[in-house]
């Protein structure tokens, strides 16, 4: 399916690439302030920057996810570089985020065609699996988006499966042992320090991105069924299967870069995400984080991730 190409992105390639340089510019010199920090011995200035530096790698994902879309930078070499040097910040194999979130694209909308919905479904869940799930989601344990990164992006198995052509099979083994290989040299090199200016700060990364990334399909009904041929949605029609949920403006634009106007990237997924505040199509399904993460948490993970409205009832 060729991507869709808003007006925004139509007459502005250079200046996407212009600001997208510029915002990692920017973020390079926020990350290398964080990391100062991190290494600092008093306990307050070693928190403040591990804190700032878990931002800083949320902030590293969204602009690996708009590299991924060559929303930034049309150039598939440069898109390729820069994607390998975010993925270290965000612990996300390049090439196997860019071809599955693509393939995600593609098929939103398709429960057993998205390969980011995951390989179990709620029948196959045994009773040990539904309580750990149950107990992390309730008490803020950060398991979700770890361990779909690790089963999705690092599955060698999975990915071979899914996209079994040799040059996608070489790509993907490229982009894991990349990741395994600066992070080996990272610790043998640098040590205690290692741990001490990474371990809290990617603590802090996953447990914002546990519900901010659940927040942006779970619990939508699907297209799936009997006798039902799976068929592309077109990208204008996938706000129906996404959701944008708003948070304060000054954090939608400086915090998360406006990559929550969900809805609204999936019409149009190579417009930046810097732009989504500014489109004039602006989504028609959106809830406000508090109203979401409310009724997200009054519900099990069980049902919030393998069920959707039709089952449950309840509208998120």
């Amino acid at each position: 399916m060729p991507p869709v190409i808003s007006p925004v992105t139509a007459r502005s390639a250079a200046s996407d690439a212009f600001h997208g340089a510029l915002l990692i510019a920017w973020q390079a010199l926020f990350t290398a302030v964080s990391i100062a920090l991190s290494l600092q011995d008093h306990v307050g200035l070693w928190l403040l920057g591990q804190l700032l530096l878990g931002l800083n790698m949320l902030q590293w994902f969204i602009i690996q996810h708009d590299i991924g879309h060559r929303a930034l930078f049309r150039s598939p070499a440069i898109s390729a570089v820069l994607g390998h040097a975010t993925s270290l910040f965000c612990w996300l194999p390049y090439f196997p985020w860019q071809q599955v979130h693509n393939a995600h694209h593609k098929w939103t909308g398709w429960r057993t065609k998205d390969p980011t919905i995951p390989d179990k479904t709620w029948e196959d869940l045994k009773g040990h699996e539904v309580a750990i799930i149950d107990f992390c989601w309730k008490y803020w344990i950060p398991m979700f988006a770890f361990t779909f990164n690790a089963q999705t992006f690092f599955n060698i198995r999975r990915l071979s499966r899914l996209f079994p052509e040799p040059a996608s099979r070489r790509r993907h083994l490229f982009s894991i042992l990349f990741i395994v290989a600066v992070f080996v040299t990272m610790v043998v090199v640098f040590q205690g320090a290692f741990f001490k200016a990474w371990l809290l700060a990617f603590f802090v990364f996953i447990s914002i991105s546990d519900p901010y990334l659940l927040s942006q399909h779970t619990h939508i009904d699907y297209l799936d069924g009997p006798g039902i041929t799976p068929k592309p949605v077109p990208f204008l029609e996938q706000d129906a299967f996404s959701r944008t949920v708003s948070y304060p403006r000054l954090v939608e634009r400086y915090v998360l870069y406006n990559s929550n106007h969900h809805g609204l990237h999936h019409r149009y997924p190579t417009v930046p995400c810097f732009r989504l505040f500014a489109h004039p199509n602006q989504p028609d399904h959106a809830v406000t984080w508090r109203s979401w993460l409310k009724a997200a948490k009054a519900m099990p993970a069980r049902d919030l991730i393998f069920h959707s409205t039709k089952h449950t009832g309840v509208r998120l």
